[in-house]
C-alpha cells in the first residue's frame, strides 16, 4: 500500500473557530474612516472653541457688567 505521488503532503492549517468569515478594510476605506475621524476632530475643535465663548459671554452679562461684546480692533 504505497500512496501516490512522491512529494510531501501540503500542511493543514488550522481554522480558528469564527475566522472563517474575517473581512479586512481596503486601503480606500481606511483612508475614508481616517478623513471621517479628522473631520469630525475638526469639527469638535472648533465646537467646543464656540462654547467657550458663549460661556465667558454669558459670565460676562451675569456678573453685570457692561460691553461684553467682543471688541474688534482695527488692523
Amino acid at each position: 500500500m504505497e500512496q501516490e505521488g512522491s512529494g510531501p503532503a501540503a500542511p493543514v492549517r488550522p481554522s480558528k473557530p469564527g475566522n472563517e468569515d474575517a473581512q479586512y478594510l481596503s486601503t480606500r476605506g481606511l483612508l475614508i474612516v481616517f478623513g471621517g475621524l479628522a473631520v469630525a476632530l475638526v469639527l469638535g475643535y472648533f465646537l467646543v472653541n464656540k462654547l467657550v465663548n458663549i460661556s465667558q459671554e454669558e459670565d460676562c452679562a451675569l456678573a453685570h457688567r457692561y460691553n461684553c461684546g467682543a471688541i474688534e480692533v482695527p488692523r
